[in-house]
């Protein structure tokens, strides 16, 4: 394996063309009822190896680009008002625009954790009852007035934020076990993940779209790991339990006006702002789960991973043009030829790039005279 900025660039590149597919599943409004969410959150996950793993086999095949790669080579190597090369400027640019987001996200973080602080905790007995069953510890659950919704936030000592609503003992037994698949999961951390994918490609028009659904996302798939092994009655607790969150929800927004909202990626929600949009389609995959389509998952699986694995054995990379501006003679003393996969050979003059021909044309003088080098000679 070897490492260069066209390894680099091969997996930026790489990475932007696994968004596509990506974001128009997830832009369906029932993608989640007919692919699984594991499957989705696992085709991101390789999205996200193939951008922080940049690097390329040495095996791999080379697609020269004698255009548009070419032409992204002079653009880059222009020297703005003759002082930096434009390819200095776009770094920098990338660089400030990466660290304004995670700057900001760590400013967010920062504050949500010092309002969480300041929070009021109140006694609920029956919510004593339901995380003791559950066997979840008291000290990592916060009931509070402050929160219309349950959520869950913190990497390393994450909590349960719980509003003080009048749910049953088995309603909030329920809601506790959303909130524990939630960290059980690692929801947080994958949303840290995408973070650090969005702030890296903050740039790409796809990553404000795909962030508007991650949540979404990430409620369904936790809904299916709750209730995958549930009966019809569980199942119909389970979205009650939902329901009645949303009215005390709604019901704290219409008192206080002005519900708590996080300003930070770093949490996860059982109940979205927006939730009376997202609840009949939860409802309905809770209620009637997708039809099993084993063969078809493992399809988009298998394939996934076959391009994800030929990703690193294909390396794009501009061509030199060659010389047309005078008459330049060939000599074995300063030209070679360089076979490459196609079939065809490149000639290489002084060092530099030259041209392609044909198996034939080298049958003939200057070039018959010509070394003939092979890529496994380098």
């Amino acid at each position: 394996m070897s490492f260069s900025i066209f390894s680099f660039l091969n997996a930026v590149f790489w990475f932007n063309v696994i968004l596509i597919p990506i974001a128009i599943l997830q832009l369906r409004g029932n993608a989640a009822k007919h692919y699984s969410p594991v499957l989705l959150a696992a085709l991101a996950l390789l999205a996200a190896v193939r951008v922080f793993l940049p690097v390329d086999s040495s095996m791999f095949l080379v697609i020269q680009s004698y255009h548009v790669l070419r032409f992204l080579q002079q653009v880059l190597t222009y020297r703005v008002f003759d002082l930096v090369p434009v390819w200095e400027v776009a770094v920098m640019i990338w660089i400030a625009g990466a660290l304004t987001v995670f700057i900001r996200e760590m400013y967010l973080c920062q504050r949500d954790r010092r309002t969480r602080q300041s929070w009021v905790h109140v006694h609920n007995e029956r919510v004593v009852c339901a995380a003791t069953a559950l066997e979840i510890p008291l000290e990592r659950i916060v009931v509070t007035p402050e929160v219309g919704v349950p959520m869950a936030a913190g990497l390393f000592h994450p909590q349960i934020y719980l509003p003080d609503a009048d749910l049953t003992i088995e309603e909030w037994t329920w809601v506790l076990k959303h909130e524990q698949m939630h960290l059980k999961k690692g929801d947080i951390w994958f949303k840290l993940l995408y973070l650090v994918l969005e702030g890296l490609f903050f740039w790409n028009p796809l990553m404000p779209m795909i962030e508007g659904n991650l949540s979404d996302l990430l409620e369904f798939r936790c809904d299916y790991f709750v209730t995958r092994n549930c009966t019809d009655d569980e199942k119909r607790a389970y979205l009650l339990a939902i329901l009645h969150i949303l009215q005390h929800a709604k019901a704290k927004e219409e008192e206080e006006k002005r519900p708590h909202k996080s300003h930070s990626h770093m949490c996860t929600f059982m109940v979205a702002n927006d939730a009376e949009r997202l609840l009949r389609d939860r409802v309905d995959a809770v209620e009637n789960p997708r039809p099993k389509r084993p063969f078809l998952h493992a399809a988009i699986a298998v394939v996934s991973v076959i391009l994800f694995l030929a990703s690193y054995f294909v390396l794009f990379q501009p061509a030199g043009s060659a010389p047309v501006s005078e008459r330049v003679e060939i000599t074995p003393e300063n030209a070679y030829i360089q076979q490459i996969s196609t079939g065809e050979y490149e000639i290489w003059l002084d060092g530099q790039y030259f041209g392609t021909v044909s198996a034939e044309a080298i049958q003939y003088p200057p070039l018959s005279e010509l070394p003939i080098h092979t890529d496994e000679e380098g």
